[in-house]
């Protein structure tokens, strides 16, 4: 393996040692680090030859490992990684949401749910890299512990800045707001 692989490994490292902290990771935030990682390679590219045939040839490779690299450290990372990954659920579920997706598209989706959550006997299962199927509402209050957190949703509201109690998900913030009512 020589330098340039060697960068392109790194790289694909360093970006999904980046990404992987994030719970709900931005396509903006990946395609800005795939971006800068590419412009990364091609300058070291640039530097070390002068023929652009094999520049551009150079670049393909590398590309290709940086995206198996960073495709596989994905997969790892949400397989085997991630907080979610104790719960019960497909595999190919725990990977990607094209499980999910493939259930909704046939109509099934519902039913499909419920399969898993008897297939797996569980009040809990996983459904995608980021997400959990409850059926039982001792079960939400088992994994929240009482403080449910607001989704993303909530923050739609405030996309002009003004922030109130209905689009605050700081419960610091929104708590003593709350008891003024």
């Amino acid at each position: 393996m020589d330098v340039a692989m060697a960068t392109a490994v790194a790289v694909a490292i360093a970006a999904q040692l980046y990404i992987s902290p994030i719970p709900e990771i931005s396509t903006i935030k990946v395609l800005n680090t795939y971006f800068f990682a590419n412009a990364i390679i091609l300058s070291s590219i640039l530097f070390s030859t002068s023929k652009i045939i094999t520049s551009l040839s150079r670049l393909i490779t590398l590309n290709t490992i940086f995206l198996l690299t960073f495709t596989t450290l994905t997969l790892i990372r949400r397989l085997y990684f991630s907080p979610l990954s104790s719960f019960p659920g497909p595999k190919l579920a725990a990977l990607s949401n094209l499980y999910k997706a493939n259930a909704y598209r046939t109509g099934r989706g519902a039913k499909v749910l419920l399969e898993l959550h008897e297939k797996y006997n569980s009040d809990i299962v996983r459904v995608g890299p980021n997400e959990l199927s409850i059926r039982n509402v001792d079960a939400v209050e088992k994994i929240y512990k009482g403080k449910y957190p607001r989704g993303t949703f909530y923050e739609v509201g405030a996309i002009n800045g003004a922030y109130n109690l209905n689009t605050q998900r700081n419960y610091e913030i929104h708590t003593p707001w709350r008891r003024i009512w």
